[in-house]
């Protein structure tokens, strides 16, 4: 008889939601402010563009929260905007999970299963660079592998902090569940060693210039008189001495 190596999907790890309700939480306090702001500027221009901009948006604020969570670096408000350049990608995984996962919303449980299934495609495209496709396929392998029931419950409380957060609230709400989702991710991935011990941040880069005194000598570099130039004097011989009146001068004439 044969022992099958490999372990069932319910003997696999689990994701640990106390640890990543700590990871987030450590990296929605130590950028509150980005993220606060970075997630009101998402929303307004979201709207203004009638959700064009929501996607890459939206990427930009999980990469402020990956990026402190993987290498500690602080997030700027700016960061909203770095995702620009993969502008199409984000608009189109924008666009796909809000229509697949709205149509199956009309079953109620298809939508959940579908946005928890879903949860970590622009987090796995965020931080691995990933297509669409491939992130989809990436994200449903961590959630099975990783504790399909924690997952769906971690989606619950995001969409219930999302409906409680309707408002002015949401403006708290919204960055947390990003970097609720961003710690689960790390969790989940087997990374939970960034969030027990997170990585330092950068030091800021020294400055280019400085202003630097003169240098002072020292009394063993000061000049002697042994080396001080001496002038030398001239002698009596090379003294010049007053011209005599030549008799050879005519005299003036009278």
């Amino acid at each position: 008889m044969t022992v099958d190596a490999t372990a069932p999907a319910l003997s696999r790890s689990r994701l640990d939601v106390g640890l990543t309700f700590k990871g987030a939480w450590n990296a929605f306090t130590a950028d509150i402010v980005a993220l606060i702001v970075g997630a009101l500027i998402a929303c307004l221009l979201s709207i203004v563009t009638i959700g064009i901009l929501a996607g890459p948006l939206a990427a930009g604020l999980y990469s402020m929260a990956v990026g402190r969570i993987r290498d500690g670096r602080p997030a700027r408000i700016g960061d909203v905007f770095s995702c620009m350049d993969r502008f199409w990608a984000f608009l189109w995984a924008g666009i796909v999970l809000v229509v697949l996962i709205g149509l199956a919303s009309l079953t109620v449980i298809g939508g959940v299963l579908l946005a928890t299934i879903w949860i970590y495609v622009f987090p796995f495209m965020v931080d691995r660079k990933m297509g669409l496709t491939d992130a989809m396929s990436a994200s449903y392998h961590q959630v099975v592998d990783n504790g399909f029931w924690e997952h769906l419950a971690l989606v619950v409380i995001v969409v219930a902090a999302g409906a409680v957060g309707n408002g002015w609230s949401a403006i708290f709400t919204t960055p947390f569940a990003i970097a609720l989702i961003a710690a689960a991710y790390f969790v989940s991935g087997g990374r939970e060693d960034l969030i027990e011990h997170p990585p330092t941040p950068p030091a800021p880069p020294a400055a280019t210039w400085q202003v630097t005194a003169p240098a002072v000598p020292t009394a063993s570099e000061a000049p002697t008189t042994a080396d001080a130039p001496t002038v030398a004097s001239p002698t009596a011989e090379e003294a010049p001495t007053a011209a005599a009146p030549s008799e050879e001068n005519p005299t003036a004439e009278t």
